[in-house]
């Protein structure tokens, strides 16, 4: 019985050892996926911002729900001026073109040239296209859904946009934000990360190689960012370019 009483002490000994290690492990995965906040406060080619800063910030989100797909989503939330320039004439939802209006807009490429653009607008207009190399995209936009919340504060545009991880490229290495405002003869291009070797002279998104570096793996976890992720939805966007 003694021995008996011994092995079972032992068991539940080595059991705790496993929870508290398998505890340890969620609280650095946790630490390790604490998010990705940036400040854009320069113009495409470098020059300080003539108006208050955009803030934002990139969060990983798992929801469980009943009787439909998880959601596995990016979800960033931004804090930006609001100068309300006239909104496309659409409704709500996607908008070809948003880039002529008043908008954000969120780039995640990898090293192989292939990279996702996501756009918003402050009157909820959305797009998202993704792209196999520089300017090819892989679909028209018509159909990739976003979930979007705008307000307005004062004269701030604050809210978030949640991105299915079914849009994103594997292996995210570099990223970009951008806002665009005003008219066609004074419009204010801003990046997060500029263009200033002075090679250019005018603003092209596009440009991957200005693109800033970024760790994925402080917002995606572990074994979801090797490849595409497939969802119920919309599966393998990304099948046949990989």
């Amino acid at each position: 019985m003694a021995l008996l009483s011994v092995t079972v002490l032992a068991v539940i000994m080595w059991a705790m050892v496993q929870t508290e290690h398998e505890d340890v492990e969620k609280a650095e995965a946790m630490n390790s996926m604490s998010g990705l906040k940036y400040t854009i406060d320069h113009t495409w080619d470098g020059l300080p911002l003539s108006h208050e800063p955009i803030k934002i910030e990139l969060k990983w989100q798992f929801e469980r729900l009943v009787g439909r797909p998880h959601k596995r989503v990016v979800k960033i939330s931004f804090d930006a001026p609001f100068f309300d320039d006239p909104e496309p004439m659409d409704g709500p939802g996607i908008t070809p073109h948003l880039w002529e209006y008043e908008v954000l807009e969120f780039f995640f490429a990898n090293d192989r040239g292939q990279y996702l653009e996501v756009e918003i607008g402050p009157h909820g207009h959305w797009l998202a296209l993704l792209f196999d190399g520089v300017r090819r995209p892989i679909n028209s936009g018509e159909e990739l859904e976003l979930e979007v919340r705008n307000k307005w504060v004062g004269d701030r545009w604050v809210g978030e946009v949640e991105i299915p991880l079914a849009y994103f490229p594997s292996k995210i290495s570099k990223f970009n934000a951008y806002h665009i405002h005003g008219n066609d003869t004074e419009r204010t291009y801003a990046a997060l990360s500029p263009v200033t070797d002075g090679t250019f002279s005018e603003p092209d998104f596009h440009r991957l190689d200005f693109f800033h570096n970024i760790n994925m793996r402080r917002v995606i976890p572990d074994g979801y960012g090797d490849r595409p992720f497939a969802d119920f939805k919309y599966g393998d966007l990304w099948a046949g370019h990989y």
